[in-house]
């Protein structure tokens, strides 16, 4: 009796062809598709009119800073809603606005007339010495680009105190070449022809006989926003009158 011939359904064809071709065969995944996202938008520039309203208030404070018979001048900048007392304007008795900074980027809109920055102040003792930090944030407020300041308020404060370099240098038996160094650095900021500061970080053993006073040198344009700054670290070395700077420093 010849053999009977049932009809096989197609799937299981299908599944056992499937199952004989080589594995090399297989077609491969599709590849990944990858979208980069569109190059963020540069960040607007500011406002010139609003930079200069900002550094023209500040340059009016840094002027009572060094005379405070101008002291009215700078408040002219200030609208009837803000009260701020002469240290907050132009430092504390005996202190000089020496320098001021903001990036385009702390300037924001509010309004059409109104807008807000972020500003940072730095003030030193009439020898040229760093006293203290501040951060502020400004409102100002006006029509067809004349701004006046409508809030002022101080976010940050930092005193630069010397006391703990003072204690360093007793600690190492080496007040004489702190007093050397601070005397150095006085003399560098007054034959400046920008606005000069300095700031003394602490006193370090550097071997025998040696001294290292790592400093801050400041010096900025008058009333012109940004101020440079370098790492000038002082070396002294003992001798028969006591510590004095060595060449590298002048």
């Amino acid at each position: 009796m010849p053999p009977v011939i049932r009809h096989v359904p197609a799937w299981i064809l299908l599944a056992l062809a499937a199952a004989c071709v080589p594995a090399a065969a297989t077609a491969d995944p599709a590849p990944t598709e990858i979208r980069l996202g569109k190059a963020s938008e540069p960040a607007p520039k500011a406002d010139p009119a609003q930079v200069r309203a900002v550094e023209r208030f500040i340059a009016a404070r840094q002027s009572a800073s060094l005379d405070r018979s101008k002291l009215a001048a700078a408040r002219r900048w200030l609208t009837g809603a803000v009260n701020a007392d002469a240290s907050t304007l132009a430092g504390d008795p005996g202190q000089t606005l020496v320098a001021f900074d903001f990036p385009d980027g702390a300037i924001e809109r509010q309004s059409d007339a109104r807008f807000r920055v972020s500003v940072y102040l730095l003030f030193a003792d009439r020898q040229g010495k760093v006293v203290q930090s501040r951060d502020e944030t400004l409102t100002f407020t006006g029509k067809a680009g004349a701004y006046i300041c409508a809030a002022l308020k101080t976010t940050n404060v930092m005193r630069w105190d010397s006391d703990e370099v003072a204690k360093s240098a007793a600690r190492l038996h080496s007040s004489q070449a702190l007093d050397t160094a601070d005397d150095f650095l006085r003399r560098w900021a007054t034959q400046q022809t920008r606005i000069a500061a300095y700031s003394i970080e602490d006193v370090y053993p550097a071997g025998v006989g040696q001294i290292m006073v790592p400093c801050l040198k400041f010096s900025a344009e008058f009333g012109k926003r940004g101020y440079d700054v370098v790492d000038s670290p002082i070396m002294m070395r003992r001798g028969s009158k006591g510590y004095q700077i060595e060449p590298a420093a002048n």
